[in-house]
């Protein structure tokens, strides 16, 4: 048994190596998917609070391209705009847009396409780059740069670094790099207060592809080695006076990114998990309204201000994972929120050693358990651990906004719990059709033994005599006998037999315990009181040879109660022995006694060996019963009250002179109907004798 569970647990055990393997690597595997939906749903089920909206989106709609024309507008326009917001005194102004070509309104660009214009004409108007760079001037304003990973024409070298930023050792190789950029022309981006990037990292790209679905942003990225924030987090630099940007950073990469007092946790390469809120409308704002002067300049005071594409056609779309479509401008509202904040979700290095270790216990746990547990505890346990693993990720999230990731394993642990309920259901199923042979065999044994106690108790109730075919034609005495076994053979037994013309012989007896060890020894004590009683004039005598035969092969220690009477037929004297019997009834002229056994009774056959058994005589009269019985009749219980021989003999004096079977039969029904359903304590046995006297021949 121990062998078998041994190799039952051994395979369950290889499966858990390879649930941990799977788990530390999983993100290369199909379950990423099912982690980041899980992630996703903590999300859905309990969103950010935007509680405030320290943001302001100015998005360049589609009434504002109906109101001021197809993009691209002159940046003359843009510049209105910027002055429209900076009049309100935000705190800072970031500009999700890259002017990276010449306006085409600028002269130059008017002049090479309109060759015939007057070139003093065009020399007099106004540079649309110079006024946005005069708007830009002064003022926390930042423009987007998009990183490239490959120098491409027209790629260039953003002149906006963050001023101050000590990665620490081993940092660089964490982050984001890239070999170029996308930048607006250097008269814009140097009369700007600061440059952020607006890309995603290249793994952050491939992990989306499939599904569209952001959770992450880059908080920090390298451009020819030197470091630039991302658009919203250069907006919050620039708003607290152009601090210095502190990363913290462990053993395994960055975990954290402090601008002033403001602190933000990341993963490993920088980016941030997004703790997303419910998308609104309420700090949205048309540029066509902005440029229209429809809003007080108020509005923007002590805000941060992004200008982006809100249209259909100039808008990139992004997925969060609560299932919104937003516009990408809105995600660096998200990201300024979160910082203000403080508050991104949470996935450090050692969370997946926590995960594995979680996954190795409940595995350990599963194969220890398992095994011994019936199937219905079985699914019971593995629920009870599912549950455990699941709830614990989602109160994770709730108190911490810590990301554990509970569903994976239990997906891993499927199959451990499978193959193991799959091993019990084998054991079970084998243990039943064990114990059905068993059962079958039992019964087959219990039907064998069944015929075979039926056969010894046919045999035992052959050997007793008849007294109705016996003594038919006897009108001397009339003899009537009943034994009832309370199991399917018993230790009672009665008899009754001719010693020769004049004498006749009745005995009972009672063997001590039941079953068949006690019917054997019955047959035995009555075929031996017939023998013994036959070859032995002296009853007393044939007694103690009873007693020396039985003892002879006794290795069980039975014994045997008896009572042996012979009487004369012709006078009516009765000679008798009693061994430990209960004293006859004697029924004489409507009065009953009980023979006197106290001078010569003797103890019950085999109890101490060797005892001088003697006679005793008693003169009946013509027309006088004795019922001789056993312990059977007076000790029948109805479960609180024995049937006792005050009973006994009151039915006995109520049969009156009814005939000895009658009598007989009816005192089994008393006995019967006084147990009331219970099952007999013992044998019962009855033994009528009648003397009728000497009856003269016709």
């Amino acid at each position: 048994m121990a062998i078998q569970a041994g190799r039952g647990r051994a395979l369950p055990l290889l499966l858990l190596l390879v649930g941990l393997l799977v788990l530390n690597d999983l993100d290369r595997t199909p379950l990423l998917s099912v982690r980041e939906a899980l992630y996703d749903q903590y999300q859905r089920q309990m969103p950010r609070a935007r509680t405030n909206e320290p943001v302001i989106v100015v998005g360049i709609d589609s009434q504002s391209l109906v109101k001021h024309g197809q993009w691209p507008w002159s940046r003359d326009l843009v510049a209105q705009l910027v002055r429209k917001i900076q009049a309100g005194k935000p705190l800072a102004l970031g500009i999700d847009i890259v002017f990276a070509e010449r306006d085409r309104y600028s002269p130059e660009v008017l002049l090479a396409r309109f060759p015939d214009l007057q070139p003093d004409a065009l020399a007099a108007l106004p540079d649309p780059d110079q006024e946005l760079a005069g708007a830009l001037n002064g003022h926390p304003t930042a423009l987007a740069v998009v990183g490239l990973s490959k120098s491409l024409p027209g790629s260039t070298q953003p002149a906006r670094p963050l001023p101050e930023f000590n990665p620490g050792a081993g940092l660089d190789q964490h982050l984001p790099q890239y070999a170029g950029a996308l930048a607006s022309r250097p008269l814009i981006e140097k009369s700007a207060a600061g440059e952020g990037l607006i890309n995603a990292s290249p793994s952050l790209l491939q992990a989306n592809s499939e599904r569209g679905v952001l959770r992450r942003v880059p908080t920090i990225a390298t451009i020819n080695q030197l470091p630039f924030l991302s658009l919203p987090l250069e907006m919050v630099r620039l708003a607290l006076g152009g601090g210095a940007v502190v990363p913290e950073s462990g053993a395994q990469g960055m975990t954290a990114i402090r601008i002033g007092d403001y602190r933000l946790p990341t993963q490993a390469n920088g980016e941030v998990l997004l703790h997303f809120g419910r998308a609104s409308s309420n700090y949205y704002l048309s540029a066509a309204d902005v440029l229209a002067g429809v809003h007080p300049p108020e509005i923007f005071d002590d805000r941060f201000v992004i200008i982006g594409f809100n249209s259909t056609g100039l808008q990139d779309r992004i997925i969060t994972p609560l299932g919104e479509s937003l516009p990408g401008i809105d995600i660096h509202a998200q990201v300024i929120e979160s910082l203000l904040s403080s508050q991104a979700l949470q996935r450090p290095g050692w969370m997946s050693h926590l995960e594995s270790a979680t996954l190795l216990l409940g595995g350990l746990l599963l194969i220890a358990t398992i095994p011994v547990l019936r199937p219905r505890y079985a699914v019971i346990s593995f629920t009870t651990l599912s549950l455990l693993l699941v709830t614990g990720g989602y109160l994770a999230f709730f108190l911490g906004l810590w990301l554990f990731d509970g569903v994976s394993q239990v997906l891993l642990l499927g199959p451990v719990f499978i193959l193991l309920l799959g091993n019990t259901l084998v054991a079970a199923d084998r243990r039943r059709r064990n114990a059905e042979l068993q059962l079958q065999y039992s019964r087959e044994e219990a039907a064998r033994v069944a015929g075979e106690l039926d056969a010894a108790r046919r045999i035992q109730m052959g050997l007793l005599p008849d007294p109705a075919t016996l003594f038919a034609d006897e009108r001397r005495f009339s003899i009537a006998a009943l034994l009832e076994p309370a199991q399917a053979v018993g230790g009672d037994y009665y008899d009754c037999f001719r010693l020769d013309e004049q004498r006749l012989c009745v005995a009972i007896g009672d063997v001590s315990g039941k079953g068949l060890p006690a019917s054997l020894f019955m047959a035995i004590s009555k075929t031996l009181t017939g023998v013994l009683t036959r070859r032995q004039a002296d009853l007393g005598l044939a007694v103690r040879e009873l007693e020396c035969e039985l003892n002879r092969e006794n290795a069980e220690y039975l014994f045997v109660t008896a009572f042996i009477a012979v009487l004369d037929l012709a006078s009516g004297d009765m000679e008798y022995v009693c061994a430990g019997h209960d004293a006859p009834i004697l029924l004489r002229d409507g009065q009953l006694t009980r023979i006197d056994t106290a001078t010569t009774a003797g103890p019950p056959l085999c109890a101490i060996g060797d005892y001088p058994y003697v006679a005793d005589h008693l003169q009946l009269q013509p027309g006088d019963r004795i019922c001789l019985f056993t312990d059977g009749v007076t000790e029948a219980s109805n479960g609180s009250n024995m049937f006792g021989l005050s009973r006994l003999q009151s039915a006995i004096l109520g049969s009156g002179r009814d005939e000895l079977q009658a009598v007989a039969t009816a005192l089994r029904d008393a006995v019967r109907h006084f147990e009331a359903g219970h099952p007999p304590a013992d044998d019962l046995t009855l033994l009528f004798l009648q003397w009728h006297g000497q009856v003269s021949e016709r």
